[in-house]
């Protein structure tokens, strides 16, 4: 090898060698597809066929109460002056001939973790406890009625005991319609008894609501503090979903993680309750499921293994909550 040929092949080690040192691993780890659809399609499943009811109806209404399979009551009054079209014109009760009132209720912590309706007032996170939400839409030949002006619907949610401090709330929801959280309307719930038949009578809440999702919740006032899981490193929020569902009061937190990690937290974690901690993930085609007891503390951040399940396991544990 000649001299000049010496220095071309020391010139191209040098090239090689500095664009090599230079060079960015840009490759972003992604272990598994990402699974949330198929996630949506199997909590879809844990509600009951009884918290979701269609009533319908044809021409004019009297007075009417419309009573679920799960013991929620819904009063409809004055039914020519109550409904209007998104264009805010009214729509009387005797002229539409195929009017549904849908009904959807949800009084189960099971329920309200696959309808996603965590109990956290919007804006700020802060807990809520819930007596039980209902959803009540009103359609005339398909298209979606709203309630005039100044009108409501009364609603009355069955409970063993009752409690004071409970609102009515509304659900907050994002540019896609996916509830975010719930704002309070500063209207107190009242408690409430009616007849179920044979002597017997049912205690609950009455509200005075609108169209749409409602919750008769109270806040949770104490120290809050963030929560956080650590998962093993497949999991992300690509195909996991992670939650703190309370003991004792019917309260959900769904927490937050993000595509790139395994950590999940929620930042509005009252400080001494009692919870349990479940995680839902499908990687590949293998469903996993965590269920831990803990107590919520300052600043904690856990670590979690869930475990391998099948489909119907996890499903049946999610409507045992």
């Amino acid at each position: 090898m000649n001299h000049l040929q010496k220095i071309l092949l020391y010139l191209l080690l040098s090239t090689l060698a500095t664009v090599w040192g230079c060079r960015k691993d840009v490759e972003k780890f992604l272990p598994y597809t990402p699974t949330q659809e198929d996630l949506s399609l199997l909590f879809q499943q844990a509600p009951g066929p009884s918290t979701h009811t269609v009533f319908p109806f044809g021409g004019s209404i009297p007075d009417t109460t419309l009573t679920t399979a799960s013991g929620v009551r819904v009063f409809l009054a004055d039914t020519e002056n109550l409904f209007a079209d998104d264009a805010g014109t009214p729509v009387p009760c005797s002229t539409c001939p195929d009017l549904k009132v849908t009904v959807t209720t949800v009084l189960s912590k099971g329920d309200l973790m696959a309808r996603r309706l965590p109990t956290v007032a919007a804006p700020g996170g802060q807990m809520l406890e819930s007596a039980g939400a209902v959803q009540v839409q009103a359609t005339c030949q398909g298209k979606t009625l709203q309630l005039l002006p100044g009108r409501y619907i009364k609603v009355q949610v069955p409970a063993p005991t009752v409690q004071s401090g409970m609102e009515v709330y509304t659900g907050a929801t994002d540019g896609t319609n996916n509830l975010t959280g719930w704002n309070g309307t500063g209207s107190a719930a009242f408690w409430a008894e009616w007849p179920l038949g044979g002597g017997i009578q049912q205690t609950g809440y009455e509200l005075i609501a609108q169209l749409g999702w409602s919750n008769c919740a109270r806040p949770i006032v104490e120290q809050t503090a963030q929560f956080c899981v650590t998962l093993p490193e497949q999991f992300s929020a690509l195909n996991t979903r992670a939650f703190l569902v309370f003991d004792n009061i019917r309260s959900v937190a769904e927490m937050k993680g993000d595509d790139n990690t395994s950590t999940f937290c929620f930042d509005e974690a009252p400080v001494g309750y009692p919870v349990k901690i479940v995680i839902v993930s499908k990687t590949g085609g293998q469903y996993w499921l965590a269920q831990k007891p803990w107590e919520l503390g300052q600043n904690a951040n856990l670590p979690v293994a869930p475990q391998p399940q099948t489909d119907k396991e996890v499903l049946s544990f999610i409507k045992s909550l």
